[in-house]
C-alpha cells in the first residue's frame, strides 16, 4: 500500500510539472462537476495576429508540433464552416486515454475558433467523448513592447466511458491539466517559432 501510494504522489508532481517553459505566462485552470470537465487556459504571445491564427487553424499539421495529437482530418470544408475528425489522447507516463471526437468547427477570422462535438465516428472508431465544446479566443494586445496576441481557450467535454476509478479519482483532474499545458504551451511555442522565421521566409521568396 505503501508503495502504491508512493507511485501516487510521483504521478501527481509530474503531472503538475509538464511543460515549465511558458509556466509563469500560462494560465491553466480544469475543473469537474460529475463526468463533465471544464478548461480554461490562457496567455500572452509576442506575435502577429496573423500568424497565431495560421497556427491555430493549421490543422491537419498539428500532430507535427503538438504532442500526443495523432492525426487530424479536415473532412469537409464550406466557407467558415468545417468538420475536423481528432484523434489524440491524454498521457501520463505509460497510461494513455484515447481521445477521438468528430468536431463541427465554426471560424469567425481573426478572432474566434469555435468548436462543437458532430456525431459520428473518427476514422471508423467510435467516439470517446459523449460531448464536447471549446471556444479560442484571439485579441490584439501589447505584449513585451509590441504588438501581441492574447490567447484564450475554453472547452468542457464527458468522456463517453469513465476512466477507471482509481485513475480517475488520483489523475483525472491533474492528468488533463498536464495535458492541457503540454499541449497549449506546444500551441504557443510554434506560433513564436513562426513568428521568428517570419522575416526568413519573406526574404528566402523575394
Amino acid at each position: 500500500m505503501r508503495s502504491v501510494h508512493a507511485l501516487a504522489v510521483a504521478l501527481l508532481l509530474l503531472s503538475g510539472s509538464a511543460g515549465q517553459a511558458f509556466s509563469s505566462a500560462t494560465r491553466i485552470d480544469v475543473q469537474r462537476d460529475g463526468g463533465t470537465y471544464f478548461v480554461r487556459a490562457s496567455a500572452d504571445v509576442p506575435a502577429d495576429l496573423s500568424i497565431a491564427w495560421g497556427t491555430l487553424t493549421d490543422y491537419e499539421r498539428l500532430p507535427e508540433f503538438v504532442p500526443d495529437i495523432h492525426r487530424v482530418r479536415v473532412l469537409a470544408r464550406d466557407g467558415n464552416r468545417l468538420t475536423i475528425s481528432f484523434d489524440g489522447g491524454f498521457r501520463l507516463l505509460f497510461f494513455e486515454w484515447p481521445v477521438r471526437v468528430r468536431l463541427a468547427v465554426r471560424h469567425e477570422p481573426y478572432g474566434r475558433v469555435l468548436a462543437q462535438s458532430d456525431p459520428g465516428p473518427v476514422d471508423g472508431e467510435p467516439p470517446t467523448l459523449r460531448q464536447f465544446s471549446g471556444r479560442y479566443s484571439l485579441a490584439v494586445i501589447p505584449v513585451a513592447g509590441r504588438a501581441g496576441v492574447r490567447l484564450d481557450y475554453d472547452a468542457q467535454f464527458e468522456l463517453t466511458e469513465a476512466m477507471p476509478p482509481l485513475i480517475g479519482m488520483l489523475f483525472g483532474r491533474p492528468l488533463v491539466r498536464a495535458m492541457l499545458r503540454t499541449q497549449f504551451e506546444a500551441m504557443l511555442r510554434e506560433i513564436e517559432r513562426r513568428q521568428a522565421a517570419g522575416p526568413l521566409l519573406e526574404r528566402s521568396t523575394s
